[in-house]
C-alpha cells in the first residue's frame, strides 16, 4: 500500500505542479467556491464548532447563523486547523487539504480492493485490483469538474466504511466495525451531498447481502451506524433550524437544472485536457464521463468477478447513475418527500458514489488481467489511460490581500464593489482574516432581502445604508478600479461621511451612526 500511496502521490504532484510553488498564496481554478472554501476553514480555526460564534459567519450583515448557508467542513477540520494554528494561512490548509484528499482517496479505494479481490489473504502478492481500484477512485474523470469544490474530493470515508461492512460481514470481528464508524463519521462530516446519497447506497448493501442467519450481525451494524450518526445530530439540528428560519428551500425547477441527462456519461469536464473537441465539455457538474479505460477494467471485472459482490457494485453505480438524473427522468423525485432532501440541489453529485462502485469494478478487471500471463502487460497502457483521461488543467489566482489599515473587530463593513455572485467571496474572506462583518457576501444561499440591496447600492440609493447605520458606525471600502467611480462619488455625498484611511488605491470611509 506504502508504494500504491507513493504513486498516487507523485500523479497529484504533477497534476498541481504549478500551484505547488505559490501554495500558500494561490489557489486552483477560480476566485469563488475555493475563496469561499478557505474563509469556512479560517473560522472554524478560530471559533469552537457549534458554538453561536461558530454558527454566525460574518458575511451577510447583520444576517445571523450564515454558517449554515453552506458546508461547514468540519470533516477536515483535524488536518486544517492545526495547519492554519501553526501558520496563519488558511489558504496553506486549503491547498494541502486539496492535494491530500487525491492520495487519501486512492489508498481509501485501494484498502477496500485489495480486501474484496484477495479474500483471506490467500493472494497476498497480488495487488494490481487494489492499485488499480485505488487509481480509478482517486483519479476518476469526475474529480477534474470538481477541483474546485474540494468537499466533493473529501470522499475517502465511503470506501473505508464498506471496508469496514465487508470485513464484518466475513469475519465478525467488531473491530471491524470501528473502520465502518470511522467512515461513516467522515462521510456525514464531508458534505451534505454524500450524507444523502452514500445512505442509500448503504442501505442498497444491506438488502444485497443480508441473510437472517446473520440477523446479530446486521443489529451490530445498524448499532454501530447510529452510535457513529449521534455526534453529528447537534450539527444536522442546527443547520435545519437555521435555513428553516430563513425559509431556505431548493425549488423542483433549480433541482432539475442541476441535473445530469441521459447523454451527460458522454459529457466531460471544461478543464479536461483529454477528448476536449471530441467530447462535449458543456455539461457542467452534470459531467459524467466515467473515463473509457475505467469503463473497459469495469466490464471486464463484472464478466470475471466474483459474481455476488462485483455484480453488486454495477447495480449500484447504475442507481445511482438513475439518482443523478434528477426529480424529471430518475427516481429522484422520491427523494423528495424525505425531511431535508430539498437542501440538496445537485442530484449529478450522486454520481461521486458511483465513482467508487465502478472503481471497485475496474479493481476486480485489473485484477483477472493481472492473472493472465500473456495480458498483463494491457496493465501498464490502461493505467496510462486512466490518468490521461483524468487529467484537467485551470488557472491559478492569488488570494486577495487583506485590508491593509485598521478596522475595528466586529464593526460592520461595505465592501465595494457589492454584486451578487462570486466576485463577493474576497470580501468575506477579508472579513474573516480581520475580524469584522462583512455587508457582502457569497455563499450557498443569499438571505431575504440581498439581492435589493446589492441593487440599491450600485443603484445609489441611500436609502440602502440606513437599516445598518441605524444599528451602528457603517465602515465602506472602496477598492480602487475595482469600484464603479460614480458609486464612489455617491458615498463621498453622504451625511456625515468620513474618509478615515486611504493606502494606495484602498480608501476606507466611516459612515456614522443615526440615532
Amino acid at each position: 500500500m506504502a508504494f500504491a500511496a507513493l504513486i498516487y502521490v507523485a500523479i497529484a504532484a504533477i497534476l498541481f505542479r504549478n500551484l505547488l510553488p505559490v501554495l500558500t498564496t494561490h489557489l486552483f481554478g477560480d476566485p469563488g467556491d475555493p475563496l469561499l472554501n478557505v474563509s469556512v476553514l479560517a473560522w472554524s480555526a478560530k471559533h469552537l464548532p457549534l458554538t453561536d460564534a461558530w454558527w454566525n459567519f460574518p458575511a451577510f450583515a447583520p444576517a445571523t447563523g450564515v454558517t449554515a448557508f453552506t458546508e461547514h467542513f468540519l470533516g477536515a477540520y483535524p488536518l486544517t486547523t492545526p495547519i492554519i494554528w501553526m501558520t496563519g494561512n488558511p489558504v496553506l490548509a486549503y491547498n494541502v487539504l486539496e492535494l491530500a484528499c487525491f492520495t487519501l482517496n486512492g489508498v481509501a479505494a485501494y484498502a477496500l480492493v485489495r480486501e474484496l479481490t484477495t479474500p483471506g489473504r490467500k493472494r497476498p502478492g497480488l495487488r494490481a485490483g487494489a492499485f488499480f481500484g485505488g487509481l480509478a477512485f482517486a483519479f476518476a474523470p469526475f474529480v477534474g469538474e470538481h477541483a474546485t469544490h474540494v468537499q466533493m474530493l473529501m470522499a475517502f470515508g465511503m470506501p473505508v466504511a464498506l471496508l469496514g461492512l465487508h470485513r464484518y460481514l466475513a469475519d465478525g470481528r467488531r473491530s471491524d466495525l470501528v473502520w465502518f464508524a470511522v467512515g461513516w463519521f467522515e462521510v456525514l462530516l464531508s458534505n451534505a451531498y454524500l450524507l444523502v446519497f452514500f445512505p442509500i447506497l448503504v442501505a442498497l448493501w444491506s438488502v444485497w447481502f443480508f441473510r437472517r442467519v446473520d440477523l446479530r450481525r446486521w443489529r451490530a451494524i445498524a448499532a454501530t451506524a447510529v452510535a457513529a450518526t449521534l455526534p453529528v445530530v447537534p450539527l444536522l439540528i442546527g443547520y435545519v433550524v437555521r435555513q428553516r428560519a430563513y425559509g431556505f428551500r431548493r425549488s423542483v425547477d433549480e433541482i432539475a437544472a442541476f441535473s445530469a441527462t441521459w447523454s451527460s456519461l458522454l459529457g466531460i469536464s471544461h478543464r479536461a485536457v483529454l477528448w476536449t473537441g471530441w467530447l462535449p465539455n458543456t455539461f457542467a457538474e452534470a459531467s459524467l464521463f466515467p473515463g473509457f479505460a475505467i469503463a473497459a477494467l469495469a466490464i471486464v471485472g463484472v464478466a470475471t468477478g466474483r459474481r455476488r459482490v462485483v455484480l453488486f457494485y454495477f447495480v449500484a453505480a447504475v442507481a445511482m447513475w438513475l439518482l443523478a438524473l434528477g426529480p424529471v427522468h430518475g427516481p429522484y423525485w422520491l427523494l423528495l418527500k424525505l425531511p431535508g432532501a430539498r437542501s440538496i440541489r445537485v442530484p449529478a453529485r450522486a454520481w461521486s458514489v458511483a465513482t467508487v462502485c465502478l472503481a471497485v469494478c475496474a479493481g476486480y478487471g485489473a485484477a483477472w488481467l493481472a492473472s493472465r500471463d500473456r495480458i498483463r502487460w494491457l496493465l501498464v497502457p490502461i493505467a496510462l489511460m486512466i490518468v490521461a483521461e483524468a487529467w484537467f488543467a485551470g488557472p491559478l489566482v492569488a488570494a486577495p490581500a487583506q485590508v491593509p489599515l485598521y478596522l475595528p473587530n466586529d464593526a460592520t463593513v461595505l465592501d465595494l464593489p457589492i454584486t451578487t455572485d462570486f466576485r463577493n467571496a474576497d470580501a468575506q474572506y477579508r472579513a474573516v482574516m480581520s475580524n469584522y462583518r462583512v455587508v457582502n457576501g457569497y455563499s450557498g444561499y443569499f438571505p431575504p432581502g440581498f439581492v435589493d440591496l446589492a441593487n440599491d447600492i450600485n443603484a445609489h440609493r441611500s436609502v440602502a445604508l440606513l437599516p445598518f447605520r441605524r444599528r451602528g458606525d457603517l465602515y465602506v471600502i472602496a477598492r480602487g478600479n475595482d469600484v464603479d467611480p460614480s458609486v464612489v462619488t455617491w458615498l463621498e455625498m453622504q451625511a456625515g461621511v468620513e474618509r478615515v484611511a486611504q493606502l494606495a488605491d484602498w480608501k476606507i470611509y466611516r459612515l456614522p451612526a443615526i440615532r
